[in-house]
């Protein structure tokens, strides 16, 4: 009898070629794998509305009117401070973006969520925005989708309004980012009326500060199981606070329970439910990251050239030497594809949501869309946290010694953005999930990856887009291209190893990084491709697709690669096809005169240009 892996595995073979409807994909999740670059649109800055506009605006003018002034203060534990501001922040609104308005919020699309995230990083403080994101992103968002209506009644109206602080406990000291591995114990009293809860979570963002703890426990040894633990609860207490390296003015402790006395009425969702609660809400929390530090790297860029321009050497300004302007230059670049890939995602869970009637299936709509979306959320957090992290270090590097010193700001930024690529699942773990999302989708055909890999196998191996602005074209076949390298890069890895691709996390990791470089280079073409060609911003956002399409399409061909040399060792055949395909390929791009464009335009503009 053929075992379950051996049948995916022929009928991946015998793949049936299918016309596609592209239209068909739009708003579901890693659409960007298969849509071809003249199809589909995309969500992003150009597509905010008026409303949008109004709500940033408003964020960002509480972050520089009323959080930047104290942003000292806040860079240490302050409680008083914070929790002033805090409830500021939710009588503004901000707190209930995610909560229905029979709960005290407000129930806004993702775009808008995104927009107040960085509007209120115009602050430039991360211990508040940190504070502020845990808060109504992790640990309310379970409450919002598996509450019962009590539950709901109880704790939503105060935490949207910040008089209640919420905190999400899920990391144990044996159970990082293998969540499931968690040993905290529930068991049921003999009354039958509360669960007593045993063990510890660490590293608990709040922690000390929180009213409300989402946390999780194993019922009877085995079904992980999610509950609601308040100040009512007794056995619940905090230890000292954690002296880190960054983020110094957020709360972050070790929670205890012993024989924490949790009412029965107090489980979230169903017994044995808690992988699914806690995971889901980390996919929100991970594109929402993404928001956070995309506004911090282009905040960095601003601070890194005003100190620039003052800042003389050998008789002229530092910003007039080319190795600089190229550091600025890939500063932008960086930034604007952090931006890119968050919007669209926000913007794509908004499509598919459009549509969902507001009933009590609504939420298990939203937690599918969002589930759906796992790739892009995984990419913006990584793109979003590796950008922050190298535009913060070139920052240093720009300032020089002054960047090493502590008034100057970068020392600060230093710290506290080295925990992005941490918290919300290392970037190793979404890489994983990338990896293995995109394995889960061609198998399974929840997007049409087998027939397009047919289609390339079959025809013409590189999907031909004719563009009518001509100036495209060259972006436009190097994206196809690299589409068809994913492609054929996936294939034979499935035929390799089948399913036990997704374990296999030296060729994993490298496709991982395939994908999030056809994400970025298809998704910015196709944010170019909607602007009015007769503008400056299509202008001046085409050098940077230019450059972003040439930088990731060369490191995604180097990835592609090293895989098939590792994969296919007997005289590479693989390798083979891989070159002769690209020696069709004509590619005429001078990445040192874009960055040299994209330095000029930035030194024009003198901040961020893209926005």
């Amino acid at each position: 009898m053929k075992n379950r892996s051996n049948v995916i595995l022929e009928e991946y073979d015998n793949i049936k070629e299918d016309k596609l409807n592209y239209d068909d994909y739009v708003g579901k999740g890693a659409a960007f794998i298969v849509t071809p670059t003249n199809a589909g649109q995309i969500f992003s800055r150009e597509n905010l509305s008026e409303d949008h506009e109004l709500i940033e605006s408003s964020a960002k003018e509480f972050g520089v009117k009323r959080i930047l002034p104290v942003n000292e203060e806040l860079n240490k534990l302050n409680k008083d401070l914070t929790f002033d501001i805090f409830r500021e922040v939710g009588e503004l609104g901000f707190l209930g973006i995610d909560i229905p308005e029979e709960y005290g919020g407000s129930m806004l699309d993702k775009v808008t969520a995104c927009l107040v995230i960085e509007g209120l990083c115009s602050g430039k403080n991360a211990s508040i925005n940190v504070t502020i994101s845990a808060h109504s992103g992790i640990a309310t968002l379970p409450i919002v989708w598996y509450g019962n209506e009590d539950q709901k009644k109880k704790y939503l109206p105060k935490m949207a309004s910040g008089e209640w602080m919420g905190c999400y406990a899920l990391t144990e000291p044996n159970a990082g980012s293998d969540a499931m591995a968690g040993e905290m114990s529930a068991r049921l009293n003999d009354e039958k009326t509360h669960y007593l809860l045993n063990g510890q979570k660490i590293y608990i963002t709040n922690g000390s500060w929180s009213d409300v703890c989402v946390t999780f426990a194993k019922v009877d040894g085995g079904k992980y199981t999610a509950f609601i633990v308040d100040k009512d609860c007794p056995g619940w207490s905090t230890g000292e606070e954690e002296h880190k390296m960054g983020i110094k003015g957020s709360s972050t402790t070790t929670l205890y329970f012993e024989d924490c006395k949790v009412p029965v009425e107090n489980v979230l969702g169903k017994v044995g439910q808690g992988g699914a609660i806690a995971f889901n809400g980390l996919y929100v929390g991970r594109y929402k990251l993404g928001a956070a530090t995309a506004a911090g790297s282009k905040s960095a860029i601003k601070e890194a050239l005003d100190f620039a321009n003052d800042r003389e050497q050998f008789n002229r300004s530092i910003s007039k030497f080319g190795m600089l302007q190229k550091k600025f230059a890939d500063m932008v670049i960086r930034a604007w594809e952090a931006d890119t890939i968050v919007y669209m995602t926000a913007g794509s869970i908004d499509k598919f949501l459009n549509n969902v009637p507001h009933d009590e299936k609504y939420f298990d709509v939203l937690q599918k869309s969002i589930e759906d979306h796992a790739i892009e959320a995984s990419i913006a957090k990584i793109i979003g946290s590796e950008a922050l992290w190298k535009n913060v270090d070139d920052g240093v590097q720009i300032l020089g010694g002054a960047g090493y010193i502590e008034e100057y700001g970068f020392a600060v930024l230093y710290r506290d953005e080295r925990i992005n690529r941490i918290f919300e699942g290392t970037n190793e773990v979404n890489r994983l999930i990338i990896g293995g999302y995109t394995l889960k989708k061609s198998i399974l055909e929840e997007l049409p990856i087998r027939n397009m890999i047919n289609q390339c196998k079959t025809t013409s191996w590189v999907n031909r887009v004719e563009m009518d602005n001509v100036e495209l074209q060259e972006s436009c076949n190097i994206v196809e291209f690299s589409r068809s390298v994913v492609l054929f890069t996936l294939d034979e890895l499935i035929l390799k190893y089948g399913q036990d691709f997704k374990n296999e996390q030296w060729v994993l990791e490298p496709f991982a990084d395939m994908v999030i470089c056809l994400s970025l280079m298809d998704t910015g073409f196709k944010r170019v491709r909607q602007l009015d060609v007769n503008s400056e911003k299509y202008k001046n956002m085409k050098l940077v697709m230019d450059a972003c399409v040439y930088l990731r399409f060369s490191e995604l061909i180097n990835h592609s690669k090293d895989i098939i040399r590792n994969i296919d060792r007997s005289g590479s055949p693989l390798m083979q096809k891989l070159n002769n395909e690209l020696n069709d390929l004509v590619i005429e791009k001078d990445i040192i005169s874009l960055k040299q464009e994209i330095a000029n335009v930035l030194y024009n503009k003198k901040e961020y240009f893209l926005d």
